[in-house]
């Protein structure tokens, strides 16, 4: 054996090319047997070959992306693993939420870092926030006010968003989570955030898995898409093919529960996406929506999941209506040649606080707010009742916006239609603050004029049964399909003297109750010397609430004096053949007291509608001085109508049974 090994050495020595062949034979077959990784995500990519007959040029080859061949994800996943249903009808599929974590022990508002205010703070145009957004830092920090931004529909609104995915891709591998409101109002702006975003996914090569892109800083850019409504469900898991993404931007299931529970899915992408996938990318989550969510209570908690997450959020929402939580939202329906109504939906409110006085507007039908759920848009006015519930703010949500700004990202308004009503420049002096609720509250309550403007919101929104508008109409009742217009209902002239005498008594009674809950609000408030005031506050917005909510307070109680007083003298236009009286607007006051209100309220409303011109506070204002102060008293006697033969009714339901036309829940 040794005398082998001897002449194999000696052999090798002589010919030293044999060891070069033997090393390069054996690291050839280890590198042929080697079995490479798939690192090409989940996807796969068929390679075609054209073999044309191109004379003596080479054969052209191309990469094309297969939308629908998807590699199976090994692991857990939270999300509803069914098929999902593609049409655009089908209800979502509902996944019941896990419970979120306790309330981490001790959390207060406080404890979060707080948006510090500028001296920029204004109302950012779209175009001012694409020019900061590129030149983004590398570290994300808490944005301030000139992130928002808004924009003439969803097409433009999503430059935002593009710049930020920009920016995103600038620092690393990113994952950008498209997290879409599943109700039926948001169809149509789904489609058309797809059609924009497949735009600049082409633009940026993230359209079809890129091998390297200068478009994106040879980064590789995930995208996912989820629904959420009262439920969460993941329509396209990450991945590096765009067109994925997109294709399922417009078959994302309808949600028909009319429940958005937004911070709830934050929460959960944040979980599912960081804490169980265990991705590493940078997370960005962009968020569409028309509501302000059902949850938002989760503010605070979800904003510290964010950040604990290191997960942006971008927010693409509507504009909140003034001062409230309800609003108005427009429905087109299929049937009865494609009528269309207002369904009442979340839209508010845009400030942490109660800072508009809740009062109706007098000499309107009596309608309660609660009633108008569905009404002709026909019938309703742009700004609604009269209780004015459809005047745009001119910002987005409080939580919405707070959540996207404490994350580091954006909010942008898509559902403008504010620059057509009022002054856009004017609105960033107005902007509310994004502070935690807890410390706004602490500020108004170390502020005369700022408790006065909360209190009167807080007392009248809770007690809006007792400030109802009287009735101005005795007898009549409110037309079921116009509720600002009253319906004449006959009664003989006996039968009438017989209920207007309770009724009286029981309006002057409720109108009484609320003269003096008014005269304690204003007494208590300590805010006579109410100019002193107005020159210590130092920003507009509280300056208007203030001067709207007191000149409206002594508008309310000069109208109670004199309808106290019309109360009082009704009876004395009472005829033997009269069977209806009205209470009109008039300018010839009947009591000293209510004069002298009437004229400190003219001046206040009057300053309001001048200083705070192009404002929702000047629309507030001026509708409390198109109506006179006074009460005139005019009794009438109204002939029994012919009976009508035939006439027809509008028959509806809600959604989910019966006959007649079906009311989706938004």
């Amino acid at each position: 054996m040794r005398d082998t090994l001897a002449e194999i050495r000696l052999h090798l020595k002589d010919h030293p090319w044999l060891i070069s062949m033997i090393f390069h034979t054996a690291a050839l077959l280890v590198m042929g047997l080697w079995v490479f990784p798939d690192w090409m995500d989940r996807e796969g990519q068929l390679i075609t070959a054209s073999f044309a007959d191109l004379g003596e040029q080479d054969a052209a080859f191309s990469l094309m992306p297969i939308a629908s061949l998807e590699m199976p994800d090994l692991g857990d996943s939270e999300f509803e693993e069914e098929p999902v249903e593609t049409s655009s009808t089908s209800e979502l599929t509902e996944v019941e939420l896990p419970e979120l974590m306790p309330a981490l022990a001790g959390l207060q508002a406080s404890s979060l870092e707080m948006l510090k205010s500028t001296p920029e703070t204004r109302l950012a145009s779209i175009r001012k926030m694409m020019a900061e957004t590129v030149g983004a830092p590398a570290e994300r920090i808490v944005s301030t006010t000139q992130q928002i931004g808004s924009a003439d529909g969803i097409e433009s609104a999503t430059q935002s968003i593009e710049n930020a995915i920009r920016g995103e891709l600038k620092q690393g591998d990113t994952l950008v989570v498209w997290l879409l409101d599943a109700s039926i109002s948001l169809q149509l702006n789904r489609d058309r955030m797809a059609r924009r975003i497949r735009e600049f996914y082409d633009e940026i090569g993230a359209l079809s898995r890129p091998d390297t892109s200068d478009g994106i800083e040879r980064h590789r850019l995930f995208s996912s898409v989820v629904a959420f409504g009262k439920g969460i469900n993941e329509v396209s898991p990450p991945s590096l093919v765009g067109v994925n993404a997109i294709d399922a931007m417009t078959r994302v299931p309808v949600d028909s529960s009319g429940i958005e529970n937004t911070m709830t899915a934050v929460d959960n992408v944040l979980n599912h996406y960081r804490y169980k996938a265990k991705r590493k990318e940078r997370l960005m989550v962009v968020l569409l929506t028309d509501e302000s969510g059902d949850d938002v209570q989760k503010l605070e908690y979800t904003i510290a999941n964010c950040r604990e997450a290191k997960a942006v959020v971008h927010v693409l929402g509507p504009t909140a209506v003034m001062g409230m939580q309800k609003g108005l939202q427009r429905w087109a329906s299929g049937q009865r040649g494609g009528a269309e109504f207002y369904l009442t939906v979340d839209r508010g409110p845009e400030s942490a606080v109660p800072q508009r006085i809740f009062l109706p507007y007098w000499h309107e039908a009596d309608v309660e707010l609660q009633l108008v759920k569905v009404q002709p848009v026909a019938a309703l006015p742009v700004y609604g009742t009269a209780y004015r519930e459809r005047v745009l703010s001119g910002f987005g949500p409080y939580g919405l916006t707070r959540l996207a700004l404490q994350t580091g990202g954006t909010f942008t308004l898509y559902d403008d239609g504010v620059s057509d009503q009022y002054d856009v420049e004017k609105l960033r002096q107005y902007m509310p603050s994004y502070r935690s609720e807890t410390d706004i509250r602490k500020s108004a309550r170390d502020s005369l004029l700022r408790s006065f403007v909360v209190q009167a919101a807080d007392l009248t929104m809770r007690e809006k049964e007792r400030f109802a508008a009287p009735r101005m109409l005795f007898m009549g009742e409110r037309s079921a399909i116009n509720p600002m217009q009253f319906t004449a209902m006959y009664l003989t002239p006996s039968a009438f003297r017989t209920q207007f005498g309770n009724r009286i008594k029981r309006e002057r009674s409720k109108s009484e109750d609320a003269l003096k809950s008014l005269d304690a609000l204003l007494s208590e408030s300590k805010t006579h010397n109410w100019q002193e005031l107005l020159r210590g506050e130092e920003t507009e917005r509280w300056r208007a609430a203030f001067i709207l909510a007191r000149g409206r307070t002594l508008a309310a109680m000069a109208r109670y004096h004199e309808y106290i007083a019309a109360c009082e003298s009704a009876s004395e236009f009472i005829q033997p053949d009269t069977n209806m009286v009205n209470f009109m607007p008039s300018y010839r006051m009947s009591t000293s007291r209510g004069a002298a209100l009437a004229e400190q309220a003219t001046q206040m409303l009057n300053e309001c509608a001048s200083r705070h011109s192009d404002t929702p506070w000047a629309k507030l204002a001026n509708w409390e001085l198109e109506k006179p102060f006074g009460i005139e008293v005019q009794a009438r006697s109204i002939p029994k109508p012919t009976p009508r033969v035939g006439v027809p009714r509008m028959p509806m339901t809600r959604s989910g049974g019966g006959s007649g036309m079906s009311i989706p829940s938004l």
